[in-house]
């Protein structure tokens, strides 16, 4: 998930995630929430099938909690595994992982990365279309 620059970020006290969903189309989008030097906050939305190919952040760790839709999350060497509205994944670390969009819905998901910052080792590609 790409850095977040300084000005880029809502950086709102408060953030309402189904207000802003509700002005977005109903493809791939990204939305930074909140960009400060130890921490990038994203709301994304993808469509059904899309997936990110297996990667890591050797530097970071990042959260991910399901808003609407479903995912399958691999971590580590755990098996895949089915996530729902409410629900919060964790990647330590030098873990690697991967989100696959499982429903048939759009997934909405909030995801948070600590600390935010751009490393050349942590160049993450997608395997279908989309906005990161």
């Amino acid at each position: 998930m790409p850095y977040v620059r300084d000005g880029e970020a809502l950086d709102q006290p408060f953030t309402t995630f189904a207000a802003i969903a509700e002005t977005k189309s109903a493809g791939s989008w990204r939305i930074p929430l909140v960009g400060t030097e130890g921490l990038r906050v994203v709301l994304l939305q993808w469509p059904a099938g899309f997936a990110t190919i297996p990667h890591l952040h050797p530097a970071a760790e990042e959260i991910f909690i399901v808003i609407r839709g479903q995912a399958s999350f691999t971590i580590g060497d755990l098996p895949e595994r089915d996530v729902g509205p409410g629900e919060l994944v964790l990647a330590r670390r030098g873990v690697r992982h991967a989100i696959r969009v499982s429903g048939g819905e759009p997934l909405l998901l909030c995801a948070a990365v600590a600390p935010n910052e751009d490393r050349p080792d942590e160049v993450v590609e997608f395997v279908s279309g989309g906005e990161t």
